[in-house]
């Protein structure tokens, strides 16, 4: 993108006229006239910081040491929210949760009301490793299929829910572990935490 149009563009998204850029920044109007219609082709360093520093962006910008501004409409506004951390969920067999004074970042557009660390690797299947968060949903019941925190006997793990004929039965996402199944009379031992909506991974 050459320099007329950089200028052009941050000018407009500041919503500046020529006159108050020239007022800001002390580069007299005709020599930024000159520029936004390309008249002139090597200005000096200090026209271009005194021009960057009035509308706020690195000098850079201009100079044409970084990447040329990307066009309006791919630029994606992103808004973030916190959610609580509430401790370690077992990729494996059942752990303790344990609440921790922690709280995460993440994208709003993510509908979960809690956070949980992965331990174990009986999710890999999924992608979700030893390390990962994963974000929950809060509710009593999820379909078959989804994957769902679970509390079982005071402790909590992550696997996919199925409800049998006689109870519900947990599927791991690696075939080392095998089913939990757990009948009618057996129902209590258990809760459905939530469903996990959304995971964040380490890179590796």
């Amino acid at each position: 993108m050459e320099l007329r149009e950089k200028l052009a563009r941050l000018k407009g998204g500041a919503g500046l006229t020529t006159e108050k850029l020239s007022a800001l920044s002390g580069v007299p109007r005709g020599t930024i006239n000159k520029l936004l219609n390309g008249e002139t082709k090597n200005p000096t360093f200090q026209t271009l910081s005194r021009l960057a520093k009035a509308l706020s962006c690195p000098t850079e910008m201009l100079t044409g040491d970084v990447p040329a501004l990307p066009e309006d409409e791919n630029i994606l506004s992103v808004t973030t929210r916190r959610v609580p951390l509430l401790g370690e969920i077992a990729a494996g067999v059942p752990i303790e949760c344990r609440q921790e004074e922690e709280v995460l970042t993440c994208d709003e557009s993510i509908p979960c009301d809690f956070a949980l660390r992965v331990r174990g690797d009986s999710m890999i299947g999924a992608r979700i490793l030893d390390g990962d968060i994963v974000f929950i949903r809060q509710q009593d019941d999820v379909d078959d299929g989804t994957i769902a925190a679970v509390w079982i006997d005071g402790d909590t793990t992550l696997k996919r829910v199925y409800h049998i004929r006689d109870g519900v039965q947990l599927i791991s996402e690696n075939p080392r572990y095998a089913p939990m199944i757990f009948s009618y009379p057996d129902c209590e031992r258990i809760r459905i935490l939530g469903r996990a909506v959304g995971f964040q991974s380490r890179i590796l």
